[in-house]
């Protein structure tokens, strides 16, 4: 084939063997990433060779690292971490100095270095994780704004951020693996170099300092006046390769130099188009990267070398898993949280491969030692993703195992924990509120001002604190606890909301829950759709998805403005919800029901009410004439699991039954005012076992 159009080739099929095995792995339910390492496997020079010179589209696959860190820089919210930078950077300093010692420890031991800068330099790659790893699985899991999600970003952040004052050691480094050990000690060193590549470094950084808060505004500014939708991403573009490639003179990396880029335009009010119109190019060419790490494995020295790369693959996996799970205890103490961080810390990083190579050009890492850590850090990049796709599946089975060997076991006699434990103890009929976010804040708020008994359940200790002051009872712990929940006298509330991210928490949580008060009803948030069907298994009444109610509102906008009856927008919006949301609507599959809402005028809506009237209860439809009394119909009756659409008139109304009453606005004020019964919001309490298998599959 001719030469010039070999680049075309190359990419051409690295694309092809992402599609497909990134479609095969998510049809066994695997993470895409291990899919597109797998696909450069399969073509690269260790298996097919149908790419037989890696080198080709390397520069195409610093680009896509580039993009991707890029945009998460974009996404980045630098008040969110130095909220919390204490914690933050004592989690990540604990967490890289341990790392470094115990694989410099680990070297030492298996022989695979010789000096002691040696041993610091391989401990700094194996302490390095992947940010672009990370960031993905997170995007894939719709997990960044988890709580974990949160700690990892940021620790990734920290990682990164030591680089920066990391590379200018080197030449030092260099010199006492050399000089150093002959004699002199560190007196006939040289610090020239040293002090050139430190003030380059600080240069740099007084460069982005200063153009986020300066130059970056302005320059965008100036160039998005002209409204081009064509000329924005070039520009931003443009700003992201040009600081890339200064950071590449100045003797940093594209990759930090892009990541740095994208937090200058992060902290400027045009982050939100920029990361918009570089998302289809971060995805296009961040693909090319995992392919070409696929394409670094080498299945003949792993064979070779069985015993010393199994050995730290062991050693990386496991023993970062339990480094990160400790330093994420400076940030917070869910156990839960802290070995998903673990896990999502356990491989070794691109920054990693910059310092092997630099390293290696420096005399500090060893052709043996390169090769051994690039196999290591190719090995668990593939396994990480896997890993964090099992581990919360193991949780939620704990979860749900945990429920039902605790369903009957004698609540505990004493549990602390929170401000005010009589007062909480005294709560009936209230709403228990896991998390204080922005929605749980809201729905705070209102039922605050309709003067409905709520109570907070948050892990945050700074989101505390604001609830103690305003007087809002709370309980500081986590919501996964049995003795947690005991102390939101949950046995006596009406209802549970679940507003945290995350889907492995608020299953369990709802498992429990469902345990302690089967007529509770429950009310999660979720981001996924596939997590749903696992949800209803757990025993949550309803789920609310923000994309997809937020598609709802935006057709309801819609359909209003052009004009469209009120009553036809009802139905157009409950039939779009009802596909959705299916397993949770009350009595899904009946016709009788829905042909109740085909008989709506354009000003009436229907209400459902719960009958606990002693006027209307044992009395049928003909004695009780609701229409004459209040010009509303009874337009539906629901006697235990039956629904009866527009019932017989001799049908008797008893207690505990649900009528559906269809009128105007003023008819159904005055049916309340004469009949005196509670609305009442119909949701399935789903405790049957009857999803258990779908549950199984994900």
């Amino acid at each position: 084939m001719n030469e010039q159009i070999a680049p075309i080739r190359d990419l051409a099929l690295v694309w092809a063997s992402a599609l497909l095995t990134g479609q095969l792995c998510t049809r066994l339910r695997q993470p895409v990433i291990a899919g597109y390492m797998l696909g450069g496997i399969v073509i690269g020079p260790h298996g097919l060779k149908w790419i037989s010179q890696p080198d080709q589209i390397e520069m195409l696959a610093q680009f896509g690292v580039a993009m991707l860190l890029f945009t998460l820089g974009l996404d980045l919210s630098l008040k969110r971490i130095f909220a919390s930078a204490k914690k933050i950077f004592a989690a990540g300093a604990v967490q890289i100095g341990l790392t470094i010692v115990l694989a410099g420890l680990f070297a030492t031991f298996f022989h695979l270095t010789e000096s002691a800068s040696s041993a610091f330099l391989f401990g700094c790659v194996c302490a390095l994780s992947s940010s672009v790893v990370i960031t993905k699985i997170l995007i894939d899991r719709a997990e960044s704004d988890s709580l974990h999600g949160q700690i990892l970003i940021s620790l990734s952040l920290v990682q990164d951020l030591s680089l920066v004052l990391l590379i200018p050691c080197l030449p030092l480094l260099a010199q006492l693996n050399g000089a150093g050990a002959a004699a002199a000690g560190v007196n006939g060193l040289d610090f020239t170099e040293l002090a050139i590549s430190i003030g380059k470094t600080l240069i740099f950084l007084i460069l982005v300092i200063v153009g986020s808060t300066n130059i970056v505004p302005r320059f965008l500014t100036h160039f998005t006046g002209s409204n081009s939708r064509e000329l924005f991403p070039l520009t931003i573009l443009v700003l992201c390769l040009g600081v890339a490639l200064l950071s590449h003179v100045l003797g940093l990396s594209l990759a930090l130099g892009a990541f740095l880029a994208g937090i200058m335009i992060s902290q400027s009010r045009f982050s939100h188009q920029a990361l918009h119109d570089l998302l289809p190019i971060r995805n296009i060419f961040s693909t090319i990267f995992f392919v070409s790490v696929g394409m670094l494995l080498d299945g003949k020295f792993i064979v070779d070398n069985w015993v010393p790369v199994l050995s730290l693959v062991i050693f990386l996996i496991l023993g970062k898993a339990l480094v990160g799970m400790l330093s994420a205890f400076f940030v917070t103490n869910n156990l839960r949280t802290a070995v998903l961080v673990g896990i999502g810390l356990a491989q070794i990083g691109e920054f990693s491969f910059i310092l092997l190579t630099l390293g290696q050009n420096s005399g500090l890492i060893s052709d043996s030692i390169y090769n051994l850590s690039l196999t290591a850090a190719v090995v668990t990049m593939i396994a990480t993703p896997t890993l964090m796709n099992i581990v919360p599946n193991l949780f939620l089975k704990q979860a749900r195992a945990s429920a039902a060997a605790v369903a009957n076991s004698p609540a505990p006699a004493h549990a602390g924990g929170h401000g005010d434990e009589d007062s909480n103890s005294r709560l009936d009929n209230h709403v228990v509120l896991c998390g204080y976010g922005r929605i749980g804040k809201n729905l705070g708020n209102v039922l605050e001002a309709h003067g409905i008994p709520f109570l907070v359940v948050e892990l945050n200790a700074a989101m505390i604190e604001q609830l103690a002051i305003k007087g809002i009872p709370h309980i500081y712990g986590d919501a996964f606890s049995r003795l947690v929940l005991e102390k939101t006298n949950l046995r006596k509330a009406s209802c549970l909301v679940l507003t945290v991210p995350d889907p492995i928490a608020s299953t369990g949580v709802a498992s429990i829950a469902r345990e302690m008060n089967p007529e509770i009803k429950i009310i999660a948030r979720v981001h996924r759709a596939r997590d749903i069907p696992v949800l209803r298994a757990a025993g949550v009444n309803a789920v609310v998805q923000p994309e997809f109610e937020a598609s709802i509102e935006i057709t309801r906008l819609t359909l209003n403005s052009m004009q469209r009856p009120l009553a036809e927008i009802s139905r157009a919006l409950e039939s779009i919800k009802s596909r959705r949301y299916s397993l949770f609507n009350t009595d899904p599959k009946d016709i009788e029901l829905a042909q109740v809402h085909t008989h709506y005028e354009d000003d009436q809506e229907g209400i459902w009410f719960k009958v606990q009237s002693d006027q209307i209860s044992g009395k049928n439809l003909r004695e009780l004439d609701i229409r004459k009394q209040t010009g509303a119909t009874l337009a539906a009756l629901k006697k235990q699991s039956k629904t009866i659409a527009y019932p017989d008139p001799e049908i008797p109304i008893d207690a505990d039954d649900e009528i559906y009453i269809v009128g105007n606005a003023e008819q159904l004020k005055k049916f309340e005012q004469v009949f005196e019964l509670p609305r009442f919001a119909p949701m399935s309490a789903s405790t049957s076992d009857d999803l258990s298998a779908d549950f199984k599959q994900i």
